[in-house]
C-alpha cells in the first residue's frame, strides 16, 4: 500500500480550532478541542500520580493514516509517531511529542507544521515537542514519582508488546522502585459511555452506510460479482465524505453467507442465493456496524423466510430487553432462547452484541451493566452451510434512560421492507439513466 503518513492532519487540526474560535457551523460529530482536553483531564483525576505514555498505534491506508481509538480519544491527532505524556502531578501535565520533520521528505508527501505557540495552544496541550526529548521527560518525572501507568491494551492484535509496555520494561529494569500499575479499565470505562458528539458521529456513519447499501443494492442481480458490490460500496462511502471503511465489508453470497468472516469476495452471484452485507462506514473516527441479509433475485424463498423470521424474532426480543442495568451476557442468553426454541441452537455461533464507538468493537467491558450513552450492536444469526443459507441482522443501538433507540432504524429489516428498499433502488437507478 503506497505510504501518505506523513500527510499530517495537524494542520487540519489548527483550522478546525480557529472555525471554533468563530463559531461556525460544524459538521455532524466532529469534536471540539476542549473536548480532548477534558477527556485527558478526566483520566489523570483518576490516575492520581504517576506518569502515563500514550504511542499512537494507528494504521495507513490509501487516504492516509489513522490513529488508533484511544489515542484520538485523547488527543484528536493523527500523526505516526506521536506520544503522548500525561503526568498529573507535574507543572507540565500535558505533553504532545510529534516525530521530527523531514524537509526533503515534505517535500514528496506534504509540509507538517511547526512547532509554534499558536498549535499548541490550539490543540490544548502545555507544551508540543519533538519525540526525542522524550528520555530526557521521563527522567525528570521519574524523580518525583515511580508509578508507571499502562493505558494500551496488554497485547494488540498483533501480539506484539505494546510500546509504552516495551518502555515501562525498560524503565522499570533501570529505575530503583518503579512499578507499572495496570490502569487501561480507566480509559476503557470513559469510553464506554459516549457524549452527545460521539453518537453524532455514529449516526452521521450509519447515514453513510445506508446510502452506500442503497446504491450496492441497485446493482444486485445474478451474474454481478462480489468485488463489484464491495467497488460500488466503497466509492458511495468516499463520495459522501467518509474517508475511511470502518472495518473490512463483508459482501458474501450463496455458501459464502455462512463463514463469518469472509473476505475474497471473488464469487459471482446466482439466482436463489442470498447475499449477506456487513459493512459500515467511518464519520470522524467513529464507526456504523450493520448487516443485512439480501435475496439476490429481489424476493425471500420460503425457506429463507423461516430462517430470516428466526433471526429477526430474536432481534427483536433482545431490543426489548434493552435498558439500563442489563448486560451483554444476558442479552446472549435471549437471543440464544428464541433461536433454541426454534430448533436452530447449535446453527447460531457467535455473540450477541459488542459496544461500538471509535472502534468497530470498542474498548469495553462486556460484563458491566449498561449504562445510558453507550452504543452496542445487536446481531443474532443463523448459518446452514449444508443449505448454502446464512442469515444474520444487525444494527447499532443507543442505550436510554428508559430503555433503548436503534440508531440505524431507518435501515429496512422486516422481509417486506427490505424486498422494497431492493425494488426501490433499482427503480432510482432506471429513473436516473
Amino acid at each position: 500500500m503506497r505510504s501518505k503518513a506523513i500527510v499530517g492532519t495537524i494542520p487540519v487540526l489548527f483550522v478546525l480550532s480557529v472555525s471554533v474560535l468563530s463559531q461556525e457551523k460544524k459538521e455532524p460529530g466532529i469534536e471540539l478541542p476542549d473536548t480532548f482536553v477534558e477527556r485527558r483531564e478526566a483520566l489523570m483525576a483518576s490516575l492520581g500520580d504517576g506518569i502515563a505514555v500514550l504511542y499512537s498505534q494507528g494504521r495507513e491506508n490509501d487516504t492516509g493514516y489513522r490513529a488508533d481509538g484511544n489515542f484520538w480519544y485523547l488527543t484528536g491527532v493523527d500523526e505516526p509517531g506521536a506520544i503522548l505524556i500525561l503526568a498529573p502531578q507535574e507543572k507540565d501535565r500535558q505533553v504532545l511529542l510529534l516525530p521530527p520533520r523531514d524537509i526533503e521528505y515534505e517535500r514528496w508527501t506534504g509540509r507538517r507544521p511547526a512547532l509554534t505557540e499558536s498549535l499548541q495552544r490550539s490543540l490544548g496541550f502545555d507544551w508540543v515537542l519533538r519525540t526525542g526529548v522524550l528520555d530526557a521527560i521521563l527522567i525528570s518525572h521519574m524523580k518525583h514519582s515511580t508509578v508507571l501507568h499502562l493505558i494500551s491494551s496488554l497485547v494488540g492484535p498483533s501480539q506484539d508488546i505494546p510500546a509504552d509496555l516495551e518502555l515501562y520494561q525498560k524503565i522499570t529494569a533501570r529505575v530503583p522502585g518503579a512499578t507499572i500499575k495496570n490502569s487501561s479499565h480507566l480509559l476503557e470505562t470513559m469510553r464506554m459511555v459516549k457524549s452527545a458528539g460521539e453518537i453524532a458521529a455514529i449516526e452521521q456513519a450509519i447515514r453513510v452506510t445506508y446510502q452506500g447499501m442503497t446504491e450496492l443494492l441497485a446493482e444486485v442481480r445474478p451474474g454481478v460479482t462480489e468485488y463489484r458490490l464491495d467497488g460500488i460500496l466503497e466509492s458511495s462511502f468516499k463520495r459522501q465524505g467518509a474517508q475511511h471503511m470502518a472495518f473490512d465489508p463483508i459482501v458474501g453470497a450463496g455458501e459464502e453467507t455462512t463463514i463469518l468472516h469472509y473476505q475474497k469476495r471473488s464469487r459471482t452471484l446466482k439466482p436463489g442465493q442470498l447475499l449477506l452485507l456487513d459493512v459500515g462506514a467511518q464519520w470522524d473516527h467513529y464507526a456504523a456496524d450493520i448487516t443485512r441479509t439480501i435475496p439476490v433475485d429481489g424476493r425471500f424463498t420460503r425457506a429463507q423466510a423461516l430462517i430470516y423470521d428466526i433471526v429477526l424474532d430474536a432481534h427483536k426480543a433482545v431490543i426489548g430487553a434493552i435498558k439500563p442495568g442489563a448486560t451483554i451476557p444476558e442479552l446472549l442468553d435471549i437471543a440464544r432462547d428464541v433461536i433454541r426454541r426454534a430448533g436452530y441452537i447449535d446453527e447460531f455461533i457467535h455473540g450477541i452484541s459488542h459496544h461500538l464507538g471509535l472502534d468497530t468493537h470498542d474498548a469495553a467491558d462486556n460484563g458491566l451493566p449498561l449504562e445510558p450513552g453507550m452504543v452496542i450492536t445487536v446481531e443474532p444469526g443463523i448459518y446452514l452451510p449444508n443449505e448454502k443459507t446464512g442469515v444474520r441482522i444487525e444494527d447499532d443501538v443507543l442505550v436510554t434512560e428508559t430503555g433503548c433507540r436503534i440508531l440505524s432504524n431507518q435501515i429496512p429489516r422486516e422481509k417486506k421492507d427490505v424486498e422494497a428498499w431492493i425494488a426501490g433502488a433499482k427503480q432510482q437507478v432506471k429513473r436516473s439513466e
